[in-house]
């Protein structure tokens, strides 16, 4: 997957959030991090993400709160979860 693929999910994600304004506020703040979190890594070049010990502690960051979002989504937003699930697929082959 190329990143503007990525870049596509990540807007397709958006305007889901959007069309759901019962999420709650600590929800979506946890997305925005999420997302924050996604462009910073990918804008890393592969280069400088292969030699920076930071590099693996943020896709673990991601990670983390991605599964965190996955559970606390999973009842009452199902069509969230399923495109956060696979964005964070998609971001594991990429090796993020």
């Amino acid at each position: 997957m190329n990143r503007e693929e990525l870049t596509s999910l990540l807007q397709r994600l958006h305007t889901e959030l959007a069309a759901r304004p019962q999420v709650d506020a600590s929800t979506r703040e946890a997305l925005q991090t999420l997302d924050a979190d996604i462009q910073r890594v990918l804008a890393q070049s592969d280069e400088q993400a292969a030699n920076d010990p930071q590099a693996s502690d943020d896709q673990g960051d991601i990670n983390a709160l991605a599964q965190t979002l996955e559970a606390k989504l999973e009842t009452d937003h199902p069509v969230l979860v399923g495109t956060l699930r696979d964005l964070m697929d998609r971001l594991g082959k990429m090796g993020i």
